[in-house]
């Protein structure tokens, strides 16, 4: 069995690029029951070089160089616009992936879904075959992490890494697929997928790992040791989920050390602005008993004391007024 790259461009030049693309794009509309015109195919067939057919294995086809590349460039436009959603570059590498020659060609139509297929398959073989161990059951999973150690231990972490690889080989299948179906699906974000399942593995055995039982069995809906496990399969669907449950707990730490400086300059603005309410209110509080005391003197001026005694008594009543209100104006 020959190996082959699969890669559409690794060993096209431009001429033969777009020879290729056109021919993968009317194989695609033609699939899908799309009406490609007469003078696309025409074009196509045109710079098809059969001059070498039966001497020699050929990988692409050879195309001629003494045509004008026009009518190919005009064709290529065409059948881009016929296939849409879908790209040029998704059919062709599904045209060239159709002629690999691998064993493992029924578990997806791309390279990174076969592998994916894989992971997936060894994480459940994984999780399936430590389940059925007896390190693992329910009370031992609603344990504490830490209650564990030696080969229970390892057991109880190859269990949650498992259970995330599940997640993660789920959700990256699933966007590839979606790609994929569509037509859209760009090779270069091969690796990407890897990242994020590898960061889903993380995010799933550290949520299993922090997060405990007792935490989330309040409701009585979950059964006994199953949390972690389901911890462990949501991180490694969504690694956002651990990423958004970090960031909650270092915002949780920084508002515990650190204090905002905007809530200091708040806070030291209320405080003045207490402060200065008071002092008016104590101001306002000496001006009405000054005012008092200023009737109280006028209604004594008012009255008419018929003896000696009595004027006296008045003179001291003046006397005392004026003192209180020399006073006061003193303290203020």
């Amino acid at each position: 069995m020959s190996k082959q790259n699969t890669t559409p461009y690794v060993h096209l030049d431009l001429r033969k690029q777009i020879y290729m693309e056109c021919k993968s794009m009317a194989k695609y509309a033609l699939a899908k029951g799309k009406a490609v015109p007469v003078d696309a195919i025409k074009n196509i067939e045109t710079f098809e070089d059969h001059s070498l057919v039966g001497k020699e294995v050929i990988t692409y086809p050879q195309i001629r160089t003494d045509i004008d590349i026009a009518g190919l460039i005009d064709a290529h436009g065409l059948l881009a616009r016929l296939i849409e959603p879908a790209t040029p570059q998704t059919v062709l590498l599904l045209y060239v992936e159709q002629k690999a020659e691998t064993a493992f060609r029924f578990l997806g139509p791309v390279s990174l879904v076969r592998q994916l297929m894989l992971a997936a398959v060894i994480s459940l073989l994984i999780f399936t075959s430590l389940m059925a161990s007896p390190f693992i059951d329910g009370a031992k999973l609603a344990q504490d992490v830490l209650a564990a150690d030696g080969i229970e231990q390892l057991a109880r972490l190859f269990f949650y890494i498992g259970a995330a690889g599940l997640g993660a080989s789920f959700t990256a299948l699933y966007t590839a697929n979606e790609y994929i179906s569509k037509g859209t699906y760009d090779p270069c974000y091969q690796s990407s997928y890897w990242i994020r399942f590898l960061l889903g593995i993380i995010a799933g055995l550290l949520l299993s790992l922090l997060i405990s039982e007792q935490s989330l069995m309040n409701d009585g809906m979950l059964s006994k040791g199953i949390v972690r496990p389901l911890l462990a399969i949501l991180g490694g669907f969504s690694a956002d989920l651990f990423y958004t449950f970090l960031n909650r707990m270092v915002e949780t730490f920084k508002s515990l050390f650190e204090t905002n400086a905007q809530n200091m300059l708040d806070a030291k603005a209320k405080l003045s602005e207490l402060e200065a309410k008071a002092k008016f209110s104590e101001l306002e509080a000496k001006a009405k008993r000054s005012e008092l005391e200023v009737e109280r003197l006028v209604k004594l001026m008012q009255q008419q004391p018929s003896d000696a005694q009595a004027d006296l008594a008045q003179v001291k009543q003046i006397k005392d007024v004026l003192g209180n209100i020399i006073q006061a104006k003193q303290v203020n």
